[in-house]
């Protein structure tokens, strides 16, 4: 065995003693306890209840179920009343006599009046001081009640409107968490990862809202079971599928429509949910006698479905899968589509009262294309992609009420294919170019300890080992590259490598560690350190992400991007938890960030790290929130004074510079407004800073004609005015005719209701009518009101 086994043997060993000894400090505690556990589900539909909240009346101790509705708690043999509640749903009480381990499951029923279920969370009032680990969870029930862009509910966009997180602008996809780029957040969809998250250029979400259950946001506080990115996890959950009636629902809007049916295949054991989504613009442009409209083609649709089986009282069986696609067509000269496809098979494992299973098998594949066919002579098809496989085995443990341990392992394969390019007819003198493809492959294992150390202190602590290792894909060249920094660099000292053939491994241990100190009965302190690494980067040398962005792993030129934050935050619940306030101050410290030269190519570049550039970056700032939970008008009030910036050799004179998606101030009002019980009114108000922009600050003249240029090399030199945005919506219920199922409801939103022009980007150019003068030109991609009617039913 060589010296690196050897090391690498004995870090494992010291892994799995790190793993087990809270497994040495409770095992003697534990065998003195019983234990209650079960599912506690939706008595209507059957759904499971994630973190509904168990309380022991006698002794206060608490416990909330897991993302699968499982419950477990540890407690002396004897009597006891057992609170169960969720919010929205009516509280249940249960008297229970413990004398060995008990299973009880329970149902709760919906909540007569739905408008108490209005908070920000999925569970107890009081998790935002409570608990160690800050989290965001949304619900589709408070979601639904926001105004919808072009009448149809986004949850993604929903996750906008919380402090730390904010957009560069109208029409850009994904989101940026505490200074973070798109790609630095994990988007999960039943455990599977989505890679571009927007239909139509962000007009919608690929998270069909009839399809979702609810999600949760983790701002780079994330527990060690999650990793891969460096900002943010945005875990969402499908629903599992009605197992008692079928139901089914459906929206009709100006743009898509909808349609979801739910039910069960077996009563109480199985069951199954199928959503369907489609825009019709296309039909629409069809129908012109403008040949320039009637020949353009734009649309989406996308399909989510999941079965659910109760296989025996210890075992459940899910399969989940999510396909989308986009398509853009103009005049038949120019192609672009995009295509997301998720698939996920999940298997549920008791294998006794204190200790829970999940073993999971995900894929994951994002392909998109791209084609110029308006000259026949030079028209090509671009096709690019990356696909992937991993395999996820979890457990968590309940050795007493007051511990929780998650530990498990994780591995994956990436294969990436950045681009191919062919003629599109026989009469192209294009030629078949085609890049290189990457592989790659990681394996992660992970524990994570949630300890209430007392009354007054708990935390969370935990660490996540990962190692990734690049691998051939055919005959793989690798070669250094050597240049001015700042200046594209030529590739020399050449190596091939043949088909999977290990090319680079990288290891990294993330410890993650979060406390909560509870100043009082209703505020607490929290405080939080974390490192995470991420391997997957997204190459892109513009504003905003598109489509056609390119991912690349790790690899010999490619090093892991890491980031190490710290936080600590202020949380107070007011008037018996009918107000929440909190305050946090976070700073992040960012490795290995990746850049690009001055005009780099980014598509069908050979030599790509000859044109990238690393260095370094720093994010740091307060978050402040207000939120009022109950009563007829409820809403919250968030700001964010940040600042982000990056370091860069070969960039800005090696000087720190704004980020591009750096904002100063950013500042969101929320209000919901219970007008009449079947009239519900809401508004939001967006304002930020403008994003920084790079302009040239001097100009000569070269035969009369005005040259621009910027003579400091500096970046992100001026920013682009700020940016407010009004956005409106009513609903309207109709009432419901006793002894009927079907119930329908109008959806009036109007986005932009201040009719501003918010810019999107500045430049230059020159003046039409005056040749030798520069105009500046500002972008934005929406800059008038939309209105939007849309009429959802349910039966």
């Amino acid at each position: 065995m060589n010296k690196n086994n050897s090391i690498r043997m004995k870090f494992f060993k010291l892994f799995y003693l790190a793993l087990l000894f809270p497994t040495i400090l409770t095992t003697a505690y534990a065998q003195k306890k019983v234990t209650i556990s079960g599912y506690l589900k939706d008595a209507v539909s059957g759904e499971s209840l994630a973190g509904a909240l168990i309380i022991v009346q006698e002794t206060g101790i608490k416990a909330s179920a897991n993302n699968y509705g499982f419950y477990s708690l540890s407690l002396s043999a004897g009597d006891y009343k057992l609170s169960y509640s969720y919010m929205g749903y009516q509280q249940d009480e249960r008297s229970v006599s413990l004398m060995r381990d008990t299973s009880l499951s329970v149902s709760l029923s919906p909540a007569s009046n739905m408008m108490d279920e209005v908070v920000v969370s999925s569970s107890s009032k009081k998790d935002n001081v409570s608990k160690p680990v800050s989290v965001a969870p949304l619900t589709m029930v408070k979601v639904k009640q926001l105004p919808a862009f072009l009448g149809e509910a986004d949850l993604i966009r929903s996750f906008q409107l919380l402090p730390g997180v904010s957009t560069v602008g109208d029409g850009a996809s994904g989101f940026n968490v505490r200074g973070g780029g798109v790609d630095q957040n994990l988007v999960l969809i039943d455990e599977a990862p989505l890679y571009f998250t927007s239909h139509l250029f962000n007009l919608f979400s690929v998270a069909n809202p009839d399809a979702i259950k609810d999600a949760a946001l983790y701002k780079t506080e994330m527990p060690a079971r999650f990793g891969g990115r460096l900002s943010s996890v945005l875990d969402i959950r499908m629903k599992d599928g009605n197992n008692q009636d079928w139901n089914f629902a459906g929206g009709l809007g100006l743009i898509a429509s909808r349609f979801t049916a739910e039910g069960p295949l077996k009563k109480d054991k199985s069951s199954m949910i199928i959503s369907a989504r489609r825009s019709y613009t296309d039909v629409l442009t069809k129908q012109s006698s403008d040949p320039a409209i009637k020949d353009n083609s734009i649309y989406f649709y996308d399909l989510s479905a999941k079965l659910n089986f109760t296989l025996s009282n210890k075992d459940r069986l899910f399969i989940s899968g999510y396909f989308g696609k986009d398509h853009i067509e103009a005049a038949k000269s120019f192609l672009l589509q995009w295509a997301n496809g998720t698939g996920t098979v999940r298997w549920n494992h008791i294998f006794n009262p204190r200790l829970f299973s999940n073993t999971s098998a995900m894929y994951s594949s994002y392909k998109y294309r791209l084609g110029a066919y308006q000259d026949p002579a030079t028209s090509f098809t671009w096709d690019a992609s990356i696909i992937d496989y991993s395999l996820k085995n979890a457990y968590t443990w309940y050795p007493n009420s007051r511990n929780t341990i998650y530990f498990g392992a994780e591995v994956g394969l990436h294969d990436f294919m950045p681009g191919s390019a062919k003629p599109s007819n026989d009469n192209s003198i294009f030629n078949y170019t085609k890049m290189p493809g990457q592989r790659a492959a990681e394996y992660n294992l992970y524990w994570d300890h949630e300890i209430a150390l007392s009354d007054v202190i708990s935390m969370e602590y935990g660490l996540r080992y990962s190692s990734f290792q690049s691998l051939a894909k055919g005959e793989t060249v690798i070669s250094d590259y050597e240049g001015p920094i700042g200046e594209r660099k030529k590739p020399i000292n050449q190596r091939t490598f043949s088909d999977w053939q290990s090319i680079k491994w990288y290891h990294n241990l993330q410890p993650r560690a979060s406390v909560k100190i509870q100043t009082g009965k209703d505020a607490s302190v929290k405080a939080s350190f974390s490192r995470t690494a991420q391997n997957l980067h997204l190459v892109s040398n513009t504003i905003s992400s598109s489509p056609l962005d390119i991912w690349t792993p790790s690899s010999y030129n490619v090093k892991p991007e890491i980031a190490d934050q710290g936080s600590i935050g202020y949380f107070k619940n007011l008037k018996d938890n009918k107000y929440e306030a909190s305050v946090e101050l976070y700073y992040r410290k960012l490795h290995n960030q990746i850049d690009f030269i001055d005009g780099a190519e980014t598509l069908l570049n050979e030599d790509l790290p000859g044109d990238m550039l690393f260095g370094n970056g720093r994010a740091f700032g307060s978050e402040f929130y207000l939120k009022k939970n109950t009563g007829r008008l409820n809403g919250w009030i968030s700001y964010t004074l940040s600042k982000t910036e990056r370091k860069i050799n070969g960039i800005n004179n090696d000087l720190y510079f704004p980020a591009k998606y750096d904002k100063t101030h950013s500042l969101v009002l929320v209000a919901v407004y219970e007008l009449k019980p079947r009239i519900l009114l809401s508004g939001t108000y967006n304002f930020a800073s403008g994003i920084p922009a790079t302009l040239p600050d001097g100009r000569f003249e070269f035969d009369n004609f005005p040259v621009q240029y910027n003579s400091g090399n500096s970046r992100n030199n001026y920013r682009i005015p700020s940016y407010h945005r009004l956005d409106l919506s009513a609903t309207f219920k109709k009432k419901p005719i006793p002894g009927r199922k079907f119930t329908s409801e109008w959806v009036v939103s109007m986005f932009n209701a201040l009719n501003r022009r918010n810019a999107f980007s500045l430049y230059l150019r020159q003046n039409e009518n005056h040749p030798t003068e520069l105009e500046t030109v500002r972008f934005s991609m929406f800059g008038s009101v939309i209105p939007s009617v849309t009429w959802n039913f349910k039966f």
